[in-house]
C-alpha cells in the first residue's frame, strides 16, 4: 500500500510538473514572441520603405537609361538633344537637373538649369568620381549634397566601344523619398532613410532641419556593421529607442525606423522573471519526483538487467537455430548417403558395422540439431503422444550432466502414466529446465526425483470424472517463500545473482504446458525443498492423433512405392551435397529425374519437360521454396509439391505453401520414398 500511495504522489508531482514547465514556458515564449514580433514588424516596415525608395531609384535609372542610348551622343548636336532633355524633365517634376559631362575632356557640355554654352571645365556634382564610374561599369547612385540646393545625385555612363565617353548626371529632389518616407509611417515613430555615407535623405519628423546632415553616431555605426539588424540608440529628440534597419544591396541607402524601448524591453523582461520562477518552482518538484523515483529504481535496476540477459539469449537462440538449420543441411547428406552406403555392403559385415556406427553418430548428431532448434525455440510446437519413459531414458544422461557429481537423479513413471500429450522437444528442454532450477537450489549437492502419476484433473467441475498425468519434478533444496512461488512463472523473475538466471526458465515451462493443453502448480516451503507438477493430457485419450514419438527407433518400413520410369521429379535444392542424395535415391528407386540449384534454373526446365512431382528446399537465395513452388503450380498444376526443409519455423513455412507435404531435414531414402508415395495417385 506504501508503494501505492508512493506511486500515485509520484504520478501526481510529474502530472504537475510539465503543467507547470509547459505553463511557464508557454507564457515565457508568448512575451519573447511579443518583443520579438514588435522587432519584426520594425523590420519589415524599414524593408518596406527601402523597397518603394529602390523602385523610385530604378525608375528614374531606366529613363536615364533611355537617353544614354541616343543617337545624339555621336552626332555631338547639343542643339537638338538639349530640349527632348528639357521635355524629359518636364516629365519627372523631382528632377532639378540633368547635366552631360564629357568624360575624355573632362568637361561639363550642358546643365538644364542654365542656357547651351560652350563646354566648360568643371567636376562632377555631388562628390563623384569618374573612376568609381568607369570601374563600376553601370549607373552609380550617389549621395545627397547640401549646397544650394539638397540634392541627390545619380550617375549613369555612355558607353561606347566598351569606352565611358560620357556621363549623364539626374539631380533628384529628396522630398521624393520623403513623400515615400511619410506614406508608410505612423505619426508616433521615428524614421529615416539615409545614404552610403550615413547623412539623411529622408526623416519623417524635422526634414527640412535634417536632410542632407549626418545621422546621429549610432546609426552609422549600425550600417558599418551589417545589412540589417536591430540596435539600440538615442535620437537627436532624446528618444531611447530600437531601431530597426535594412540596407539597400542596389543603392547602399538605408532606411532606419525607431520603436520606443520599453516596447521590446518590458516583454523580455518579465518573461525571464516568469522562467526564474518557473525553474525555482520546477527545481522543488523536480527534487520531490527524484526522491520518490530513487525509492524505485532498484527494482526497475533488476529488471534492466533481466532484459538485457533475455535480450542475450534471444541472440543465442538466433544463432544456435541458424547453425541448427545448416547442420540439418550437412546431416541429410550424411545421413543419407551413409545409409545408401550400408545397403551396398550386403556380406561384408565389418564395412556394415563401421556403416552402422556412423549412422549412428550422424543419428544422434540430428538429435542435437533438434535439442538446438528446441532451444532457439523458433520451432512450432507439434503435439502428439510422447512416451516418458523413452523420453527420460534418452536424456538421463544429459539430465545427469547438467545437475552435477553431487546430485542424485531419480526416475520413477508408473505405467499407466507412461503416456502424455505434447511436443517431445519442448517437455525435453522444460524438464531440463526444472532439473537445473533444483539442482541450483541444493548448491551442496542433494538429490532431484522425477515421477508421474495419474490423478484427478482438478480443472473440471464437481461430479465429471477425468485424469490426466501429473509429472512431477522435486528437490530437497532450500524452497520458497510464500510471495517468490506467487511470483515465480512471471517471465524475468528470478532470485539468482546477476549473470546467473535470466528468470525465463520456469515461464518457459509453463508455455510448454500451457501449449500441451495442461497446466502447471508450485508446492514449496522454505528449507523443505520444491515440487514443481506439470498436470498433461494423457495419450489414451486421443491416441488416434498420431503414433507415440519415440526419438531413438529406427524408422519403419515405409509404404509400398510406385516404380514406373514415366513418373518425373524435379529436385531443387541450392546445397549441392543435399541435391545430390536426393537424386541419387530417386533414381535407385526407379524415378526419372530432373535437378536444379535454384528457382530460376528450375522454371526454365519446364519450358521443355513435364514434371510429377517437385521436390523443393524451403530456404534458398534468390527464390525460395515457396515461390518455386507456386510458380510451377501456375506453369503445372498437376504437380504435386514436395517441400524439405531444416528451417525451424513450420508457421512460416505453412503460411508460405499452403497445403503442401513437408519432410524435415535430416531424412534418409526411405523416409523420401514414403513422403513421395504419398503425393502420387494411387
Amino acid at each position: 500500500m506504501r508503494s501505492f500511495r508512493r506511486s500515485l504522489t509520484a504520478l501526481g508531482v510529474a502530472a504537475m510538473l510539465p503543467t507547470l514547465v509547459f505553463a511557464a514556458v508557454a507564457i515565457f515564449y508568448f512575451l519573447r514572441a511579443e518583443g520579438r514580433r514588435v522587432e519584426m514588424q520594425t523590420l519589415g516596415r524599414s524593408q518596406i520603405v527601402m523597397s518603394l525608395t529602390d523602385a523610385q531609384l530604378r525608375g528614374d535609372l531606366a529613363a536615364l537609361n533611355i537617353l544614354a542610348s541616343s543617337v545624339y551622343f555621336e552626332s555631338q548636336n547639343w542643339g537638338e538633344f538639349y530640349p527632348r532633355l528639357a521635355r524629359v524633365r518636364s516629365n519627372n517634376p523631382h528632377w532639378a537637373t540633368i547635366l552631360i559631362f564629357d568624360v575624355e575632356n573632362s568637361t561639363q557640355i550642358l546643365d538644364l538649369r542654365h542656357a547651351l554654352t560652350a563646354p566648360k571645365q568643371r567636376p562632377l556634382p555631388g562628390g563623384g568620381s569618374l573612376d568609381e564610374i568607369r570601374q563600376a561599369g553601370g549607373p552609380v547612385i550617389g549621395n545627397i549634397t547640401r549646397s544650394e540646393d539638397t540634392l541627390v545625385y545619380i550617375y549613369v555612363p555612355v558607353i561606347r566601344e566598351q569606352v565611358v565617353r560620357y556621363v549623364i548626371v539626374g539631380a533628384l529632389r529628396p522630398q521624393v523619398f520623403q513623400d515615400i518616407l511619410t506614406s508608410q509611417m505612423p505619426r508616433d515613430a521615428i524614421a529615416a532613410v539615409v545614404d552610403r555615407t550615413g547623412s539623411f535623405v529622408a526623416r519623417n519628423i524635422h526634414f527640412a532641419e535634417r536632410v542632407g546632415t549626418p545621422a546621429t553616431q549610432y546609426v552609422r555605426a549600425a550600417i558599418a556593421k551589417g545589412p540589417q539588424g536591430l540596435y539600440r540608440g538615442r535620437t537627436y529628440e532624446g528618444l531611447e529607442n530600437y531601431t530597426a534597419y535594412y540596407t539597400s544591396a542596389f543603392s547602399g541607402w538605408s532606411a532606419h525606423v525607431a520603436v520606443p524601448s520599453s516596447l521590446i524591453d518590458t516583454p523580455t523582461t518579465w518573461s525571464f522573471v516568469v522562467a526564474g520562477l518557473a525553474a525555482l518552482g520546477s527545481v522543488a518538484l523536480g527534487i520531490l519526483l527524484t526522491v520518490l523515483v530513487l525509492r524505485d529504481m532498484a527494482e526497475r535496476r533488476q529488471a534492466d538487467e533481466a532484459l538485457r540477459l533475455s535480450q542475450r539469449m534471444e541472440a543465442i537462440g538466433q544463432l544456435t537455430g541458424g547453425i541448427a538449420h545448416d547442420f540439418n543441411n550437412l546431416l541429410t547428406a550424411i545421413l543419407g548417403n551413409l545409409d545408401m552406403v550400408r545397403r551396398r555392403l550386403d556380406g561384408d559385415e565389418r564395412l556394415q558395422r563401421l556403416a552402422d556406427n556412423a549412422l549412428e553418430g550422424a543419428r544422434r548428431g540430428a538429435k542435437l540439431a533438434s535439442r538446438l532448434l528446441a532451444f532457439s525455440r523458433t520451432q512450432r510446437m507439434t503435439i502428439g503422444p510422447v512416451d516418458l519413459e523413452k523420453l527420460l531414458g534418452s536424456m538421463k544422461s544429459l539430465l545427469q550432466q547438467s545437475v552435477g557429481p553431487t546430485t542424485i537423479v531419480d526416475v520413477d513413471i508408473e505405467p499407466a502414466a507412461r503416456l502424455v500429450m505434447s511436443d517431445a522437444n519442448q517437455l525435453e528442454l522444460a524438464l531440463l529446465n526444472l532439473a537445473v532450477n533444483a539442482r541450483d537450489a541444493m548448491p551442496h549437492g542433494g538429490s532431484v526425483s522425477i515421477s508421474a502419476r495419474v490423478v484427478a484433473d482438478p480443472q473440471v467441475s464437481r461430479g465429471t470424472t477425468r485424469t490426466v498425468v501429473d509429472l512431477a519434478v522435486a528437490d530437497v533444496g532450500s524452497g520458497m517463500t510464500e510471495e517468490v512461488r506467487a511470483r515465480a512463472i512471471e517471465p524475468f523473475f528470478t532470485t539468482k545473482p546477476v549473470g546467473q538466471g535470466t528468470g525465463l526458465g520456469l515461464s518457459q515451462v509453463y508455455g510448454v504446458v500451457r501449449e500441451s493443453g495442461g497446466s502447471m502448480y508450485i508446492e514449496s516451503e522454505t528449507g523443505r525443498g520444491t515440487t514443481v507438477h506439470l498436470l498433461l493430457r494423457r495419450a489414451e485419450e486421443t491416441a488416434r492423433e498420431g503414433p507415440v514419438r519415440d526419438e531413438e527407433q529406427a524408422t519403419s518400413e515405409p509404404p509400398p512405392v510406385r516404380r514406373e520410369r514415366d513418373i518425373c521429379v524435379l529436385v531443387v535444392d541450392d546445397d549441392r551435397l543435399v541435391r545430390r542424395f536426393v537424386v541419387d535415391s530417386l533414381r535407385d528407386i526407379g524415378y526419372r529425374t530432373l535437378e536444379a540449384d535454384g528457382g530460376g534454373t528450375a522454371l526454365a526446365m519446364l519450358d521443355t519437360a513435364t514434371i510429377d512431382v517437385l521436390v523443393v528446399d524451403f530456404a534458398m537465395p534468390g527464390m525460395n521454396g515457396a515461390e518455386v513452388a507456386r510458380a510451377v503450380k501456375d506453369r503445372q498444376p498437376h504437380a504435386a509439391t514436395l517441400l524439405i526443409s531444416g528451417y525451424a519455423d513450420s508457421a512460416a513455412i505453412d503460411a508460405a505453401v499452403q497445403g503442401a507435404r513437408l519432410l524435415r531435414k535430416p531424412f534418409n531414402a526411405e523416409e523420401l520414398a514414403a513422403a513421395i508415395a504419398e503425393l502420387l495417385p494411387r
